[in-house]
């Protein structure tokens, strides 16, 4: 069984809640660090009463999307710690959010497998701020116009993976192609892959735009002006649109996206 092997098993372990059974694959005088907050544990029990810890923030916590690679003596993983925040997180009183915060968990292996020590580390300031008990920096003061900006260039230019990162999984909206809502991340992208096929040579500019920011919800109204080519006949649109964003972490996503061309009086 190689070093990765080892270490995907622990974090198995600990998403089925077998945590005492993590110690049986660490060498003794084990050691591991959390590195964002100063802290050295020194056995294997410090070390299970730490990820008890988690759980206890974080009773649906869970290590995802992880990705492991090895050397000789050690391993790597990259992985999404995923969760609802329903007890305490140290001074911290429980919050209710959940967080997406990106790990990277470094293994270190004797000659006969076993975990001689290790040492994680994360961002502790993109976890606070997705649980409400920091504002992220300068995050009132920025300005949402360019992110309209690259929503329009990635439409413009028909890039769907662009438009996917821009989104929410739970995005949704309207337009005068589609004429129905569509809701959900997997019925826009299907229309869009749609509208792929069926125009072309778009072009957008916008005016008259407004942004207005409260919490971790941003609501953007402007004026679209809209050309492009639909089943070779070009079309143009001018249309009142509103965008709505909420906050994940440090960044913004699309959450609604409404722009319907009024009637011609």
């Amino acid at each position: 069984m190689g070093h990765s092997d080892t270490h995907r098993m622990m974090h198995d372990l600990f998403n089925s809640r077998r945590i005492d059974e993590i110690e049986q694959h660490c060498a003794p005088g084990y050691m591991y660090e959390d590195l964002p907050r100063a802290l050295t544990i020194k056995s294997t029990g410090e070390f299970a009463d730490w990820l008890k810890s988690w759980v206890a923030s974080f009773s649906d916590g869970s290590i995802s999307s992880a990705q492991y690679v090895e050397g000789i003596d050690h391993s790597v993983a990259m992985y999404h710690g995923r969760g609802t925040n329903d007890g305490a997180l140290g001074p911290f009183p429980a919050t209710g959010r959940t967080v997406d915060v990106p790990f990277c968990e470094v293994l270190h292996y004797a000659s006969d497998g076993k975990v001689l020590s290790g040492e994680v580390y994360y961002d502790q300031l993109t976890m606070l701020a997705q649980l409400g008990h920091v504002s992220p920096p300068s995050a009132a003061a920025d300005s949402l116009e360019p992110m309209v900006q690259r929503l329009f260039a990635a439409f413009d230019a028909l890039d769907l993976d662009a438009l996917t990162e821009l989104t929410l999984d739970d995005a949704q909206g309207i337009d005068e192609i589609a004429r129905t809502w569509l809701r959900g991340r997997d019925a826009m992208n299907a229309y869009l892959g749609q509208l792929k096929s069926m125009i072309s040579d778009v072009r957008s500019t916008y005016r008259d735009f407004d942004e207005r920011i409260t919490g971790d919800t941003a609501l953007v109204t402007c004026w679209l002006d809209q050309d492009y080519t639909l089943d070779g006949q070009r079309v143009h649109v001018s249309a009142p649109t509103t965008i709505t964003f909420r906050r994940v972490g440090m960044d913004w996503k699309v959450a609604l996206i409404h722009t319907i061309p009024l009637p011609e009086d």
